[in-house]
């Protein structure tokens, strides 16, 4: 079995997924004033959720790019520690991010609930 540290990776992700809904909330709701934040709360705590998924999964994007090579091309690397580092080497940076629209796809809409 293949160790990814899966703590890292979701710790990244929910690290920067609440500390921007905290922000996203208030930003929203300072925007729309007192009586509208109220009238909206519901809707401005969605948007605020979906701001801060759309944060948090950049963060997660690198760590999934990684998991997936590892998992799906046996003998690429052992983990992340040595993943990382290959996979930038052969393929650049910015294709961490590949798959950042799909998980947008998945997460956000899932954040909401």
């Amino acid at each position: 079995m293949v160790f990814l540290g899966g703590e890292p990776n979701y710790s990244a992700q929910g690290a920067c997924k609440f500390g921007f809904y905290e922000y996203f909330k208030k930003y929203y709701s300072d925007l729309a004033g007192p009586e509208n934040a109220v009238k909206y709360k519901t809707l401005i705590y969605l948007v605020g959720s979906a701001s801060a998924e759309v944060i948090a999964d950049i963060a997660l994007c690198p760590f999934e790019a990684v998991k997936v090579r590892v998992q799906t091309q046996p003998g690429f690397a052992r983990g992340l520690s040595d993943g990382l580092p290959k996979f930038v080497k052969s393929e650049g940076a910015l294709r961490l991010y590949k798959g950042l629209v799909p998980l947008w796809g998945r997460q956000i809409p899932f954040s909401a609930n």
